[in-house]
């Protein structure tokens, strides 16, 4: 279990856990699979009468997170889905680092003054430690 400000999560037994600023993350010793939970403070809470609005705002956070992973990064799938029990904004974004092929699922849950940002790092040509940990981490994420 990892805790964040306002949340906690699961993520997979024997992982190394590092929380750098405003960020818990943890990662796999083994591989290059990774999950995160980053909370950012929004300036006024958020509304969910707004959803349909913030969804072209958070396509533009997205294609920006892809410029910063990589070069050949790209946003290839977004769509609307759930995160524990809240609404959430889900993006994968491809890209290639040392020859191997990644996805980042990223997902986007807001609970009132709080924007959370979840990043799960798969390795394509092996997916499966990467999405276990990845469904694990989507699937318990409470605010608490």
């Amino acid at each position: 279990m990892i805790r964040g400000a306002g949340f906690e999560a699961r993520v997979p037994a024997g992982w190394t856990v590092e929380r750098p600023p405003r960020t818990v993350a943890a990662a796999n010793p083994d591989g290059r699979e990774a999950v995160s939970v980053g909370s950012f403070h929004l300036p006024k809470p958020f509304k969910p009468a707004l959803w349909r609005q913030a969804t072209p705002e958070l396509n533009d956070v997205a294609a920006r997170l892809a410029e910063r992973v990589a070069a050949s990064a790209r946003v290839v799938a977004s769509r609307d889905g759930k995160v524990g029990t809240r609404r959430a904004r889900v993006y994968e974004i491809r890209y290639t680092r040392e020859h191997d092929p990644l996805l980042d699922r990223v997902a986007f849950v807001f609970a009132g003054r709080r924007e959370y940002q979840l990043t799960c790092r798969i390795r394509v040509d092996a997916p499966d430690v990467g999405r276990d940990a990845c469904d694990r981490l989507l699937e318990s994420f409470r605010v608490r």
